[in-house]
């Protein structure tokens, strides 16, 4: 199973793109962030993102595919902007034969670190982690992206996931990963970045 994660928008749209072998264990194939030009009309930008999908679709072949439900904007245009960006998404998904799903960004959280309300930081810090990249290395919206990727890969019932994972413990496992991060940040001696660190532990 290949599952492709999508934080969407309209000016900055997330990606990132997860392995899930037979032995259960996740890997991140690819990860990064469409900016679209805010300069230009909504129908441009909307033609762009519908554009760069396809190319992520086709180099990397994702079989799934999980987008994060929309959420109440304080802004009913930012709302409506966001809608058209997930309605082509949708759209093109359904046309590259993608099983799809959603999932809302509180419920990826709480999959993923036990806090639904986990701020980005903290996500990345336990992406890098869990799939092994520099924390440095990609933007909130592709490390968001790969979250959802993740969070879909442990609910799905077609995995093994959903059974060895539970809430506790991923509680658990995103607590020490976030305590060692801060231990190793304040520890000025240490030569090891946060990546090299964690690998070793997981």
């Amino acid at each position: 199973m290949r599952i492709l994660g999508i934080d969407p928008g309209t000016r900055i749209a997330g990606y990132g793109v997860i392995d899930l072998p037979r032995e259960g264990k996740m890997k991140a194939i690819a990860a990064g962030a469409w900016k679209l030009d805010a300069n230009k009309e909504l129908a441009s930008r909307l033609a762009t993102l519908a554009i760069e999908f396809r190319r992520v679709v086709d180099v990397y072949k994702p079989t799934h595919m999980c987008m994060e439900l929309s959420f109440l904007a304080e802004n009913p245009r930012t709302a409506l902007f966001l809608g058209h960006a997930r309605g082509v998404i949708l759209s093109e998904a359904h046309q590259s034969g993608l099983q799809i799903s959603e999932i809302s960004a509180t419920s990826a959280k709480k999959i993923i670190s036990g806090n639904g309300r986990a701020d980005k930081l903290s996500i990345a810090k336990i992406m890098s982690t869990m799939l092994g990249f520099q924390l440095d290395i990609l933007p909130f919206d592709a490390t968001d992206a790969l979250a959802i990727a993740c969070a879909e890969a442990i609910r799905n019932p077609m995995t093994n996931l959903h059974n060895i994972h539970s809430n506790n413990n991923i509680t658990e496992k995103g607590n020490t990963i976030l305590i060692e991060w801060q231990k190793n940040k304040m520890n000025k001696r240490s030569k090891q970045n946060f990546s090299v660190l964690l690998k070793a532990k997981c």
